[in-house]
C-alpha cells in the first residue's frame, strides 16, 4: 500500500459528516443513484465538508441536497468515528476520508427522490450486513450498536 499521495500532504483526510437517524434499533440509509454510488449502493445520509465549512452547515447542506429533508436535531458530539480509503475517486489515485457520525432527527421523512438519492429505508444491523456494505459503509456494521440509541438526546 502506498503511504504518500501526490495530491495531499501525508496527514490529509477529507472530513465526511454522516447522520445516524435510529428508530427501533434500525438506522436510516439512503440508496444513492447509480450516477453517484453505483447500482444498489446504500449509504448513511451526509457527505464531505466543503473547504472552510463548519460541521452543522455542511451537514445540513448535504442532507438538503441529497434528500430534500431538513434536520430538526443533531447531537452535540459525534457518536462514531472511522476512516475509509477511497481508490480512483474524484480523479485521484487514492485518499482517506475521516467519517464523523452524529445522531440526528429529521423534521419529517416525507422524502421525494432526488438525482443523488433514490430511496430511504431503515435497516437493522443484520440487514446492513446482508447488503454487503461497501464504500464508507463498509466498517459501519462493526461499529453500530443499537443500544447506543436507546436514550433520547
Amino acid at each position: 500500500m502506498e503511504s504518500q499521495s501526490q495530491y495531499f500532504p501525508d496527514a490529509f483526510y477529507r472530513v465526511t459528516i454522516k447522520g445516524l437517524c435510529v428508530r427501533d434499533g434500525k438506522v436510516l440509509l439512503i440508496r444513492e443513484s447509480e450516477e453517484y454510488g453505483g447500482k444498489d449502493h446504500w449509504e448513511l445520509p451526509g457527505g464531505g465538508l466543503d473547504f472552510g465549512e463548519d460541521i452543522y452547515t455542511g451537514f445540513n447542506r448535504e442532507t438538503e441536497e441529497e434528500m430534500g429533508l431538513k434536520i430538526s436535531k443533531i447531537s452535540r458530539r459525534p457518536m462514531y468515528l472511522w476512516t475509509h480509503r477511497f481508490e480512483n475517486r474524484r480523479n485521484i489515485d487514492w485518499f482517506y476520508s475521516l467519517i464523523v457520525a452524529y445522531r440526528i432527527e429529521f423534521e419529517h421523512l416525507n422524502f421525494t427522490p432526488t438525482p443523488e438519492c433514490e430511496e430511504i429505508r431503515f435497516f437493522s444491523k443484520e440487514e446492513i450486513l446482508e447488503l454487503a456494505p461497501r464504500g464508507q459503509l463498509t466498517d459501519f456494521p462493526n461499529i453500530f450498536n443499537p443500544e447506543d440509541f436507546i436514550d433520547d438526546f
